[in-house]
C-alpha cells in the first residue's frame, strides 16, 4: 500500500464498500457516508421508496447541493472584469 494510504470499509445502504484512500481524507469519507446513510433513512420515512429509490434520491440531493455550491463559488469572466474595474475606480479615490 502506498505511503499515506489506508484501507477502509464503508457501509452505504447496507452494502459494504472497501476502498483505499489517502489517510488525510478518512474522516471526510466517514462523515460523508454517515450523512448519506442518514438521508437514505430519512427518505424511508417520507414515502414508500425501495432502497434503490432512496439511494437515488439521496444522490440527487447531494448532487444538487454540490452543483449549487460550485455555481455560487465560481466567478465568470464578466465578474472578474467587473471586480478589476471596481478596483481601479477605488484606487483612483485612494490616491487623491
Amino acid at each position: 500500500m502506498a505511503e499515506g494510504k489506508v484501507k477502509i470499509n464503508l457501509s452505504i445502504a447496507g452494502r459494504s464498500y472497501p476502498m483505499t484512500i489517502d489517510a488525510a481524507n478518512e474522516e471526510l469519507y466517514r462523515e460523508a457516508t454517515k450523512r448519506l446513510n442518514e438521508k437514505i433513512t430519512e427518505y424511508s420515512k417520507i414515502a414508500k421508496f425501495d432502497i434503490q429509490d432512496r439511494v437515488a434520491m439521496a444522490a440527487l440531493r447531494y448532487s444538487i447541493l454540490a452543483l449549487t455550491t460550485e455555481q455560487d463559488s465560481s466567478l465568470g469572466n464578466e465578474d472578474v472584469e467587473e471586480i478589476y474595474a471596481l478596483k481601479e475606480r477605488i484606487s483612483k479615490y485612494i490616491k487623491r
